[in-house]
């Protein structure tokens, strides 16, 4: 994974959404959205809720804060953030980029205009592209890796994980997260070793066809099993 798609996604810069921004609501509102990107960034791995209240219009993007709090909500008017207000006794606004975002272009014009900045072409790098309710697999294989690991985080480390994310299906990483926290294991290493005994385990039970009765070659022996 390109290390630029950890801090903003450059697929947006592609999607004919700078544009439409500045014209539908304000000649400022791509900078402020920008923003608000950068910040969901700085406070999550994955797309989520983020405090507005971190945001601080006049020394971030040398705007007034009304203006800035404006295109903010002119911002949710056009689909492209879900806002919610906590506050009991004032203001307390929260927001989420949405998630697929509503972009004038086809994916075809997007990796188009990508190629054309000598930019990674590949969707799953593209924060914002699918919908993301629910617990996606990124998701899932973070909670993991935090239940078993502990809170560490780098970009190697996020390169890996998604990179596991990808080529392993969940139960597989369930199964390995667990044996390495039964293990007192918390090296990534270890845990990718593991997946591909399970994956092969798995292969070779197909191959010999466990169904119909047949038994493992002699001496194998299944990873965690006796």
């Amino acid at each position: 994974m390109d290390e630029r798609y950890l801090r903003f996604p450059r697929w947006l810069e592609a999607s004919g959404l700078p544009e439409k921004i500045n014209r539908e609501i304000d000649p400022q509102g791509w900078l402020i959205f920008r923003r608000l990107v950068e910040e969901d960034l700085a406070q999550n791995l994955f797309p989520d809720w983020v405090d507005y209240a971190s945001l601080d219009w006049p020394n971030t993007c040398g705007i007034s804060k009304e203006n800035g709090d404006r295109i903010f909500h002119r911002l949710g008017d056009l689909g492209l953030l879900e806002i919610r207000d906590l506050g009991e006794t004032g203001e307390f606004f929260q927001y989420k980029i949405a998630a697929p975002l509503p972009i004038p272009r086809s994916p075809e014009e997007v990796a188009e205009g990508l190629n054309e900045s000598n930019l990674p072409t590949n969707p799953q790098l593209w924060r914002y592209w699918e919908e993301t309710k629910g617990e996606t697999k990124y998701q899932k294989i973070l909670r993991l890796y935090e239940k078993t690991c502990g809170l560490k985080m780098s970009s190697r480390i996020v390169e890996d994980l998604v990179e596991l994310a990808e080529q392993h299906p969940t139960h597989h990483l369930e199964k390995a997260f667990a044996a390495a926290r039964e293990e007192g294991v918390t090296a990534l290493g270890w845990i990718r070793k593991y997946l591909k005994r399970v994956r092969k385990d798995e292969r070779v039970q197909k191959d010999w066809g466990r169904p119909e009765g047949l038994e493992l070659p002699e001496g194998y022996s299944i990873p965690g099993g006796e």
